[in-house]
């Protein structure tokens, strides 16, 4: 029986690069799911909380609405109701028009990963 095997040869060129960029692919998942897991948290941390808030901010002013209908004169009720209600919309309107703002303005997601696939072309290309 004869071996006819090659003798096993230093890895090229090609094979030293493929291997830098399955390394750097590794390293930026690792890093994109350690920035997804934290967006995941913050975000529903946000929401919980959120809703708590919410939920007891509807209690509150559920109870001041009724209070300030039951005080007030019968004859001046529906504008007590009309004031509220006017107000109640001013209110609502103002947090869309700021929660847009927030979605406009918000930072790019995944920033960090963006930046170093950034700096891995430019050393790639230099």
């Amino acid at each position: 029986m004869t071996d006819t095997r090659r003798p096993s040869a230093s890895p090229g060129v090609m094979q030293r690069l493929l291997g830098s960029l399955l390394g750097l692919l590794h390293a930026h998942m690792g890093l994109l799911g350690v920035e997804l897991e934290e967006a995941r948290e913050r975000i529903l941390r946000m929401v919980v909380l959120g809703m708590l808030g919410a939920g007891a901010l509807l209690l509150c002013l559920q109870t001041v609405m009724i209070g300030i209908i039951v005080l007030a004169d019968p004859s001046w009720r529906p504008y007590a109701v009309g004031t509220m209600v006017l107000v109640f919309l001013l209110m609502g309107l103002g947090c869309i028009a700021a929660a847009r703002k927030l979605a406009l303005h918000s930072p790019t997601p995944f920033a960090a990963t963006l930046d170093e696939l950034k700096r891995d072309k430019e050393r790639l290309l230099s």
